[in-house]
């Protein structure tokens, strides 16, 4: 399958204002590795003079070899640039003539003496005041974290513009996957995530069992070892890493349950956790009510990174046995309760979707999760203003009217303890709810895969009260 270009019009429109304005621009593009970063430079580079560089990862000698055959045609056969600063005067060249310029994977410019020196100088005596667009893309996070995004960054500062290109979120699969149904896109999201570069592995004719096994679970496959040889070109020694990333996908996810389960002190934990952080491949979460809450909850950020340390890792040696079959079967049970955790994930992207559209029955400031002591709740949105909060509980199965209510009636008494709320309003979310229309005419937000579905169609508008009501006007007064 050839890889899709999928909601990326907000980066691509930025580079194109800022190329429209005939002034000297430094965009630093960033982002994991395969997550779409060159695919981006290319449809930008397609309608307008530019010419991109790749940087492999090797000596200057060797990177100054390839930049010398990108141009090669514009000179002679064998031309080659003798120095990094022969490389630099040239780009400086192309810079008065308007001409972008596009460096891939640059952090590994940082290999050779001085290069990213050169660069930072070049930029401030000459490309500065120019019309010269310069993108920088790079995916190695903590190389691009000492020389670009800190303080004392070489190019810190300089830059005019800063893109951190994400994965795809669930919706964007509807939109690469259209003869899918919205259950299958859940499972494929669960297990490939959202990065592009795993996602066109996904056969569309193959069932998700099949995909999985033999585009994951089998050894020979394509993404077997890929969140290992990824850690690898970030960490020299990621075994430490892989067993905390293994730890939090098994849930495990204080710190204290982190150290329990790796066997390293809770210092060491702490050490190896921040790395992760600052790597973009976990994020420390609160409740959404204590930003700056002392106890966090650690998650891993890609559901494809989830599913390889919570299915492929921990049983490398029964992979490696050629045994992913009866794997699969074993698992089975135990990745339907990890899709109950995905759709939690998959709910708040949906919420937070349905308020950019003002389609929620408040404007929330916040969306994420919440909890206190035993009391937890999938989803909370609160908006500070009227100090109304949504509060909504997410389950990965079919619901009756009767068990959605059950769940509803307990959500009411959770949600109770939430602090400095007036207002609240209740919802559910989920595979699918039976009788869901009686649910919002009685004043409860109820959403299941249907709705979910029909964020992506651009048809899609608030329904009118006197058909499906969205608990505009029933919130439920807060107990005193």
């Amino acid at each position: 399958m050839i890889v899709q270009f999928i909601n990326r019009q907000q980066e691509l429109e930025i580079l194109k204002d800022l190329y429209n304005k005939k002034k000297a621009a430094l965009v630093l593009l960033y982002g994991r590795r395969r997550v779409g970063k060159t695919r981006l430079i290319q449809e930008f580079l397609k309608h307008r003079p530019g010419i991109y560089f790749y940087v492999p990862n090797a000596e200057i000698k060797t990177i100054l070899e390839e930049f010398s055959r990108t141009i090669e045609n514009e000179f002679f056969k064998g031309f080659k640039f003798t120095d990094f600063n022969a490389f630099m005067e040239y780009i400086a060249k192309k810079a008065k003539e308007g001409t972008t310029i596009a460096i891939d994977e640059f952090q590994r410019l940082a290999n050779g003496d001085s290069a990213i020196s050169l660069l930072q100088k070049q930029w401030d005596d000459t490309l500065s005041k120019t019309r010269i667009l310069l993108i920088l893309s790079g995916s190695a996070m903590g190389t691009i974290r000492k020389i670009a995004l800190t303080g004392n960054a070489p190019l810190f500062g300089r830059r005019t513009a800063t893109l951190h290109i994400e994965p795809l979120k669930f919706l964007d699969l509807f939109q690469w996957f259209k003869k899918r149904t919205a259950e299958d896109l859940v499972k494929i999201y669960a297990s490939f995530g959202g990065t592009p570069a795993y996602l066109q592995h996904v056969e569309e004719k193959q069932t998700i069992d099949t995909n999985i096994i033999s585009k994951i679970l089998n050894k020979r496959s394509p993404l077997y070892s890929e969140p290992e040889m990824l850690l690898m070109e970030e960490i020299r020694a990621p075994q430490r890493y892989m067993d905390i990333l293994t730890a939090i996908a098994q849930g495990k996810v204080t710190i204290s349950e982190i150290a329990d389960t790796t066997g390293l002190n809770r210092e060491n934990t702490t050490t190896y956790i921040k790395t992760l952080e600052i790597l973009n491949i976990i994020e420390r979460t609160t409740p959404i009510t204590e930003p700056e809450a002392k106890k966090g909850l650690y998650k891993i950020k890609d559901p494809f990174f989830t599913f390889w340390f919570r299915f492929v890792h921990p049983n490398k040696r029964q992979l490696e046995l050629e045994l992913e079959q009866t794997l699969w079967k074993n698992v089975k049970q135990d990745f339907n309760t990890y899709l109950g955790t995905t759709f939690e994930e998959i709910s708040v992207q949906a919420l937070a979707e349905m308020a950019k559209r003002n389609l929620l029955p408040l404007q929330p400031d916040k969306i994420g999760k919440w909890w206190w002591k035993q009391t937890e709740i999938d989803i909370v949105a609160t908006q500070k203003k009227t100090q109304t909060t949504l509060a909504v509980e997410a389950k990965w199965t079919v619901l009756n009217h009767k068990q959605a209510r059950s769940i509803l009636h307990a959500l009411a008494t959770k949600t109770q303890q939430i602090p400095n709320i007036k207002t609240q309003i209740l919802g559910i979310m989920a595979k699918k709810i039976q009788d869901k229309d009686q649910l919002r005419n009685e004043g409860y937000t109820a959403l299941d895969l249907q709705d979910i579905e029909q964020l992506t169609k651009t048809t899609f508008t608030k329904p009118k009260e006197s058909t499906v009501n969205w608990a505009l006007d029933r919130t439920q007064p807060r107990k005193k």
